[in-house]
Order: C-alpha cells, then structure tokens, then sequence
C-alpha cells in the first residue's frame, strides 16, 4: 500500500479520536477554565477543545476567525460515524451466533445510559 493511502486510511481515525477523547473531557468541564487562577493542565485542555466548541484553530479569536467549512466536515464525521456504528450492529446480529446476546447488549447499551440521565445519580 503506497504511503499516502496509509496516511489517508489513518487520519479520519485520528480525528475520530481526538474529537472523543475532547468531548469526554468537556463532559466534565474540565476546558472551562476558573477566572481566578487556572492551572496550566485545564488552560492546555480549554485551548485543544476550541476546534470542538468555537470552530477554530487553539489560540485564535474565535469571534473572527470562526470556519463554517470545518463545521461541515465536523458534522459530517459525526454522521459517518453514526452510520458506521449502525452499519456495525446489523453486521453483529447478522453474522452472530447468538442474536439474543447481540440484542441484549444494545438494549443494555440504551438503558444503562438513560437510566443514569433519568435517575440524575
């Protein structure tokens, strides 16, 4: 496989990873960073979740400098993700031995989270 094929398959997975792994942290708050004093770890985390939040390069203005064309591409590896994992379930229960155990991990995968959402623990 010529390099630049390699680079192309392994860099929408790279993005898909840092957008997760940003959206985890901010989950927690931890990229807003206290007036008072910030330590340097949550400034680090702020400035990386601007792509994420503003739509903008860390360290830019993000009322100026604000891309449209990066929200596209944004949306549309949220979608692609989606449609995988849809894609991802119907090859499991197609091709499993067991489609019970495949139903009930979907099932668990749904109510575990509304659960906690619903019960606010």
């Amino acid at each position: 496989m010529p390099q630049t094929a390699q680079f192309a398959y392994i860099d929408p997975h790279v993005r898909r990873i840092y957008f997760s792994l940003s959206g985890a942290w901010q989950v927690f708050r931890f990229n807003n960073v206290p007036a008072d004093a910030p330590s340097p770890t949550r400034s680090l985390l702020h400035e990386l979740s601007q792509p994420h939040v503003h739509s903008t390069f860390p360290g830019n203005d993000p009322k100026t400098e604000k891309s449209v064309v990066f929200n596209w591409i944004a949306s549309m590896m949220g979608l692609g993700m989606a449609v995988t994992s849809v894609f991802g379930m119907l090859i499991a229960l197609q091709y499993s031995k067991n489609r019970l155990i495949v139903a009930l991990c979907f099932v668990t995968g749904l109510t575990i989270p509304l659960f906690f959402l619903i019960s606010k623990i």
